[in-house]
């Protein structure tokens, strides 16, 4: 039992706010004050007590971008217990009154009891601010990193800060999974920066998504009476196919749920790797070595392909939590187009929506439509570069929005799946089947990014629209590690395209794989009218299977579960008439079958076509 004799003081929570400076506004004047919630963005705390409409509804954003270049002072209280040695961690402020540099041991101005603190800020609100305090010599960061060696060993390098209230000797001892390092150090009076390094014979190594399983050793290191843990990854330099996307970063006052949201996501979704624009908090990092997600900054390499996205709606249920009035369902609305990602993607998406499938019925079909194209083209461009293994990977642009809008994603602000990240489950998985045709020649080909090879099955099924058989084949398929093999090829010019659509089914004793093809344009196939069934049933306490069935075949069946919040299991999906299949929604939440059957909405090719 350690003798707690640090105590650290988070400041977030509740703030005063002075307006300092402002560009016209009828709404506030200098010198008003609200409360505002750290950490945040200032004009959802304006909008919290009514000095602004929400920003994210309508064209209310446009009447509030004089927030950003506004100038507030924020205070605050806090108490402190009287220990002799206190640092500060955070932006230039003035505690007591007196000026304040980011990391400053504030000992001599700070006093038993309550004491202030204030700072200026802008458009976005601080995050991250910390005060610690101890009467003794107390760790206050850890952090740590890995190395191999020339001999295969690995040595980790922990990297501690200690505040100390004097000079003096302690001891210091590391734990790293069991294997323990003691030593004594001298440590000054205030803040000082120290080093030990424990070396690793024989490790577990971290592997990346899809590679094997992302170990973690945990270190643990006591400094006196006081003690901090860490994680550290054992990752060594090796070959994998790259397949990710790029990361926006999430707003401060996301928290771990968000980060453990989204992370996760991506790894269900068959990735390992994120790209990011600039540095991101460590939440990010430490969650996505625990998914095997590796972290990059740009630019990705050129040996990389990046692909962007067409860009899409939101679902319906985040479309009418910004634009709740029926006028503004439509593309060409100003409240649409003010909640576009980048100016021009609402006629984009109209136009290329006209193009392949005709003109929508409804603007909830067009939403669908334009999700499934986006899923469409980013799938055949997957197919080709996995086919032809003439880059080291592939990654998306861009991963998630970060406020409710229309853009080239594939996950909204709120966490929840677009169609195309579903799909990215489909294309990005290690082993799976790919089909793609090219001057009237269809290719099929079997990608394995795995570490073993993979013997299996592919049958290769074509079909009539009303679900009767026309052709089959069956092939014995072998692929090597991280390698992709050519199944066959072959002329289309024996079929009437417009009747005939194809599927591939791979399969071995661990894994089935599927994959439907059209085999002319959208417009042109003979679909009809598949008769979907669907039925709700409650298979676990935050579990709900959906059993979906059809008399014709229905493609690219989509399910979106409204405003509740979870993943399916499958989706983007196609059903035949002697092919039911069975869909689980993981909620995060306790839901009643009958409540995701109220919420859901069942989406398929032909009928959001006519």
């Amino acid at each position: 039992m350690y003798t707690i004799l640090m105590k650290e003081i988070v400041l977030d929570g509740l703030w005063n706010a002075e307006a300092r400076r402002l560009d016209d506004n009828p709404s506030i004047k200098c010198g008003d004050h609200i409360s505002v919630v750290l950490p945040g963005e200032m004009r959802k705390a304006l909008a919290n007590v009514g000095v602004i409409t929400d920003p994210d509804i309508g064209l209310n954003a446009a009447e509030s971008v004089w927030v950003d270049s506004a100038e507030w002072t924020l205070r605050r209280k806090f108490f402190l217990e009287g220990r002799r040695a206190v640092y500060y961690k955070g932006p230039p402020s003035r505690i007591n009154g007196i000026a304040v540099e980011s990391s400053s041991i504030i000992s001599d101005i700070v006093k038993k009891g309550d004491n202030t603190i204030e700072l200026e800020c802008s458009g976005e609100l601080p995050s991250g601010i910390r005060i610690y305090e101890t009467d003794d010599a107390a760790v206050i960061s850890l952090e740590a990193s890995a190395e191999e060696n020339d001999d295969k060993s690995w040595t980790v390098k922990a990297v501690y800060t200690v505040l100390s209230d004097e000079s003096r000797k302690v001891s210091v001892i590391a734990d790293l999974h069991g294997q323990a390092k003691e030593e004594t150090i001298d440590v000054p009076s205030g803040i000082s920066e120290h080093t030990l390094s424990i070396d690793v014979v024989s490790p577990e190594l971290w592997r990346p998504n899809g590679y094997g399983y992302p170990h973690l050793y945990q270190l643990s290191l006591s400094v006196g009476k006081t003690k901090a843990d860490s994680f550290v990854a054992l990752q060594e330099k090796r070959r994998i196919f790259e397949k990710g996307a790029i990361w926006n970063s999430l707003p401060k006052s996301a928290g771990i749920h968000e980060y453990e949201h989204l992370v996760k996501s991506i790894a269900e979704a068959n990735m390992n790797v994120l790209y990011t624009r600039k540095d991101e908090p460590q939440l990010l990092y430490d969650t996505a070595e625990r998914y095997g997600i590796y972290v990059k900054k740009m630019p990705v390499p050129a040996s990389t392909e990046t692909i962007e996205m067409l860009p899409s709606p939101p679902s319906m249920s985040s479309v009418l939590s910004f634009a709740p009035l029926r006028a503004d369902l439509a593309l060409s609305s100003p409240v649409m187009e003010a909640h576009e990602e980048r100016n021009g993607m609402c006629k984009e998406i109209e136009r290329k929506t006209v193009e392949n499938f005709g003109l929508p019925s409804t603007f909830e079909k067009g939403t669908y439509l334009s999700q499934l194209l986006a899923s469409l083209s980013a799938a055949d461009k997957v197919a080709r570069i996995r086919a032809e293994r003439n880059a080291e990977g592939i990654v998306l642009e861009s991963l998630n929005d970060t406020r409710p809008q229309i853009g080239a994603t594939l996950a909204e602000s709120n966490g929840k799946w677009k169609i195309p990240l579903y799909a990215s489950r489909l294309f990005f998985a290690p082993v799976c089947p790919l089909m793609f045709i090219e001057n009237d020649m269809l290719f099929i080909y079997v990608a394995n990014d795995t570490d073993d090879s993979v013997k299996a099955e592919l049958s290769l099924k074509f079909r009539t629209f009303d679900g009767k058989k026309k052709d089959s084949r069956e092939y014995p398929v072998s692929v090597k590690p991280q390698s992709t093999v050519l199944v066959d090829s072959f002329q289309l010019s024996w079929i009437k395209r417009s009747e005939v659509f194809c599927y591939s089914k791979l399969s071995t004793k661990n894994l089935l794989r599927e994959r439907n093809l059209l085999l002319t344009p959208y417009q042109e196939a003979g679909l009809m009218d598949p008769e979907l069934k669907w039925e709700c049933r409650k298979a676990g306490q935050r579990t709900i299977s959906i059993k979906l069935s059809a008399k014709k075949p229905a493609f690219y069946v989509t399910l979106n579960q409204g405003r509740i919040k979870g993943v399916f299991s499958d989706n983007m999906i196609s059903v035949r008439p002697s092919a039911e299949k069975t869909v689980f929604f993981r909620s995060e939440e306790d839901i009643t079958a009958e409540e995701l059957e109220k919420n859901l909405a069942v989406y398929d090719l032909y009928s959001a076509m006519h």
